[in-house]
């Protein structure tokens, strides 16, 4: 079973996020800042972040920039939630390391368990 941990700043797209990947079959965790999810990352090892942009403190493109520097966590694909749907931000969290985009309220469940997928089976390096 694969492991999405789900960060997000707001409290409810975070328990509502993780209620549905729990039934279609992920184990979940979450965080609801940066910091949070950056000290999750070595201790649950998750196969897939969804990570919202958009958050105080240490934002998405801080957690991005810090996960892509470190080792143990470089492969971890991204996916990137964000309200913002500028190409220009799109491209840079891109360029930053998400490996794939999501803009809330314009995706539907469907569609973001398939980017999962398709970023679970890019990805060659850890536990299925």
């Amino acid at each position: 079973m694969h492991t999405i941990l789900v960060t997000d700043d707001d409290a409810d797209t975070n328990r509502i996020l993780c209620r549905l990947l729990k039934m279609a079959g992920y184990r979940t965790v979450s965080a609801g800042d940066g910091r949070a999810a950056l000290a999750i990352l070595p201790r649950e090892r998750p196969d897939l972040v969804i990570l919202d942009m958009m958050m105080p403190g240490i934002d998405g493109m801080g957690v991005l920039r810090q996960m892509r520097s470190d080792p143990a966590t470089v492969c971890i694909p991204v996916i990137a939630y964000s309200a913002m749907s500028d190409p220009s931000f799109r491209e840079n969290a891109r360029q930053s390391g998400a490996t794939d985009y999501c803009v809330k309220g314009t995706v539907d469940f469907r569609e973001l368990t398939e980017m999962i997928v398709r970023c679970l089976d890019r990805n060659t390096v850890g536990p299925a």
